[in-house]
């Protein structure tokens, strides 16, 4: 046997047939490069892959061997057993290659699906957090391309046959799709853990949402492949009509009572916040809170202060900075004006501008004595004061007797909800689990007693 014979008669056979390298590397799934190194006797065909270029130059497999043609004519029937050998290895070997670059697909989706959810524990500099988010986003944008032009390529490679078994069809489709829905799945659950890290500013932790995310995943992954089997006509092999009827209704009540779950247990935080803050009112004591008076009487100066300040808008000051000048003997302080609006209606005072911040008015004032400056000091400076004017913002109440200010104080309402929301999530998801593998197990027994 002759190595360039067989190379010389296949770029002959090529020329015959009026086909380009590329077009045979295309028709054989394999590379124009492979092609050529055929041709220019650098290398021989797969022992597998010589029935599928004998089909397609319309050539016996002892004639390319040969590398010459025989005159004997070959059966019809041996012609089509050959097909048969073409097909399904051409089906097989797509499968294969998309099979492979699945598996790479899934890895690189597991990997993103890792760093989502674990880079608000690793990384705490806002500047690297978003490179690891854009590493996320490269690394399921490179999973999404190799599931599509694998796909792509896999049904290439199955139009390329010629009467191809709807069975065989089926079975390369149905594994197929059992590769795309695990890839879906994982897409959805990175992409999610990225939203989250953004809306959360990378918090710690963000694995306890898992169970909720991997619900969404695994719904978005249903209904690819619920798509993907009706696009290819796919059935559901074993059921009955009765029986598939009951199965869209069973799912569409499963789908119900699960989102209405997640809906519940998302709103649940915000209800819950709205509530608590329309009805509890903080109370600090002047006595009992800690403000660390060093007497009864330091206390209760604070503490008239304060309500001056609320009930006959008192002006108050914060220190800066104090001097004192040798020179003339005068003492002097750097002050900032706080300038707050207080009324008062049926359920007590409240701050008139909610919000309204320390003016950047700067004053100074000076003094003839330290005694001066001293009563000065204690009549319109706050030095020990916890809480902020601004935090008064209504239903302010004064009690004389325990030294007592209740209030309704400014709340930041999502702060208090994202404190709160990651239980909610974690328990709306265990709900969800068990809803499903209750529906499961009602499913598959029901199913049964259907004819």
């Amino acid at each position: 046997m002759d190595k360039k014979t067989i190379g010389t008669f296949l770029s002959a056979l090529r020329k015959a047939n009026g086909m380009t390298q590329q077009e045979v590397a295309d028709k054989l799934n394999v590379s124009n490069k492979t092609v050529s190194k055929w041709e220019r006797d650098e290398g021989y065909p797969e022992i597998m892959m010589l029935p599928a270029i004998a089909e397609l130059y319309s050539v016996t497999v002892d004639e390319i061997l040969r590398g010459e043609r025989i005159t004997k004519e070959t059966p019809d029937e041996h012609k089509s057993t050959k097909s048969e050998a073409m097909t399904k290895y051409l089906m097989e070997k797509a499968a294969s290659k998309f099979t492979n670059n699945s598996i790479i697909a899934i890895i690189l989706d597991a990997l993103a699906l890792i760093l989502a959810y674990t880079i608000g524990d690793i990384v705490y500099n806002p500047n690297i957090l978003w490179v690891g988010y854009v590493i996320v986003m490269l690394l399921v944008a490179s999973s999404v391309a190799i599931t599509v032009v694998s796909l792509n390529n896999l049904l290439t490679g199955i139009r390329r046959g010629e009467d191809i078994d709807k069975s065989d069809f089926e079975s390369i489709i149905k594994i197929s799709v059992k590769y795309i829905t695990i890839d879906t799945a994982l897409t959805i659950v990175a992409l999610l853990g990225v939203i989250l890290n953004i809306i959360m500013d990378g918090p710690s932790f963000l694995f306890v949402s898992l169970p909720a995310t991997v619900l969404v995943g695994g719904a978005g992954a249903y209904l690819v492949r619920a798509s993907l089997f009706k696009k290819y006509n796919i059935q559901f092999i074993g059921l009955s009509e009765a029986q598939k009827k009951y199965r869209k209704k069973h799912i569409k009540i499963t789908a119900i009572v699960i989102s209405v779950a997640i809906i519940v247990a998302v709103l649940l935080p915000f209800t819950y916040t709205a509530f608590e803050n329309a009805t509890s009112l903080t109370s600090l004591s002047f006595i009992d809170d800690g403000f660390g008076y060093e007497s009864l009487e330091d206390a209760e100066t604070e503490y008239y202060k304060l309500k001056g300040v609320v009930t006959e808008n008192n002006e108050i000051y914060e220190i800066i900075c104090e001097g004192y000048d040798e020179a003339t003997d005068t003492y002097t302080l750097d002050l900032h004006e706080l300038v707050y609006d207080f009324k008062k209606d049926d359920d007590g005072y409240y701050l008139a501008s909610t919000g309204v911040e320390t003016t950047d008015r700067m004053i100074s004032r000076e003094f003839s004595s330290y005694d001066e400056m001293e009563k000065f000091t204690s009549e319109y400076v706050y030095d020990n004061i916890v809480v902020s004017l601004s935090e008064l913002n209504s239903k302010i109440t004064f009690d004389d007797e325990t030294l007592t200010v209740s209030y309704k104080g400014y709340t930041h309402t999502m702060s208090q909800v994202l404190d709160i929301l990651p239980v909610y999530v974690i328990i709306g998801a265990c709900v969800c689990i068990v809803v499903f593998i209750l529906s499961v197990v009602v499913y598959y027994k029901k199913k049964n007693k259907i004819n």
